[in-house]
């Protein structure tokens, strides 16, 4: 018996000591050291992809870990496989990153991106046509193009623009339908599809040669965030990835400045600590809010 029970108390012990690392160790550093990352859909997939992938390099040269893109095309679905494990780390506007952690703990901010002017933190804005008599307070009887449901520059920014001149998105003979994108939604108003639509100020800017303008700004809202799943992911990996994202410091270093130059305009001017990025304010509006915001499926 001394022999062969041996080697069976060994062979139970290493069962046993298999079972509990499955039980305690975070998915992420068993899955082949992969991170799953999910960016937020601003705009296609494509455009989505050459803007990101410098950080991705960057993040998996820090880490040792292979990022795994997750492409979803809904701000509700990334939230969704967030709160179901299936993702690991996600760049989130304040809204849907709000909306995510009201009722998942686990997800932790690591930074907030800076926009160019050196901010963390940026505005939506109101469009329409060029030649377009429109204004906020005019706003009546028309369609309005809104981003997705849970865009902070959606229902929310435009909600409260409106209300601010005395209009109403839900109200005054107005109707509005989701394009999709901030970027589906400028060039919604560019075709003649909405007459009015929110999307970030950053990328209306960007549609102005298609003969667009801006009729109203939002107040400024706490910037882009990457988002870890401390469910997923475990603390050590956590602390490296944050320690690598407020690394990024480009106006202070001239050749990591040059390297960024090259990343989306999102995301190539560094973040701040999550602790100076307050999303009070964007937690209040959205108790203002119809729930669940309409057009939403969850």
């Amino acid at each position: 018996m001394g022999k062969g029970f041996k080697a069976w108390q060994r062979s139970t012990l290493r069962s046993a000591i298999l079972v509990l690392l499955c039980l305690v160790v975070p998915a992420a550093s068993l899955a082949d050291k992969v991170i799953r990352f999910a960016p937020l859909p601003l705009e296609d997939e494509k455009i989505i992809h050459e803007q990101f992938r410098g950080l991705v390099d960057y993040l998996q040269e820090a880490t040792g870990y292979t990022l795994e893109w997750v492409h979803l095309d809904d701000y509700a679905d990334i939230i969704a496989e967030f709160r179901a494990d299936r993702i690991d780390l996600a760049y989130l506007g304040p809204l849907p990153y709000v909306i995510l952690k009201r009722d998942y703990p686990p997800a932790a901010p690591l930074g907030c991106f800076r926009d160019a002017d050196g901010r963390a933190n940026y505005t939506c804005s109101l469009i329409t046509w060029e030649e377009s008599p429109l204004t906020p307070e005019k706003a009546s009887g028309i369609h309005i193009g809104l981003t997705q449901p849970y865009s902070t520059c959606g229902y929310l920014s435009v909600s409260q623009m409106l209300g601010e001149a005395g209009r109403r998105l839900d109200g005054d003979g107005n109707s509005f339908s989701y394009a999709g994108s901030h970027s589906n939604a400028a060039l919604g108003v560019a075709r003649g599809e909405y007459d009015m639509a929110g999307v970030k100020t950053a990328i209306a800017n960007r549609y102005r040669h298609l003969y667009i303008k801006s009729v109203a700004t939002s107040h400024r809202y706490p910037g882009f965030a990457l988002v870890a799943n401390q469910n997923t992911l475990n603390s050590n990996l956590v602390e490296s990835l944050q320690k690598a994202l407020l690394e990024l410091d480009p106006a202070n270093d001239e050749t990591l400045k040059r390297k960024m130059s090259k990343w989306g305009r999102h995301i190539r001017n560094g973040a701040i600590p999550p602790q100076e990025c307050d999303y009070g304010n964007v937690a209040n509006a959205l108790k203002g809010l119809p729930w669940p915001i309409p057009g939403s499926s969850r």
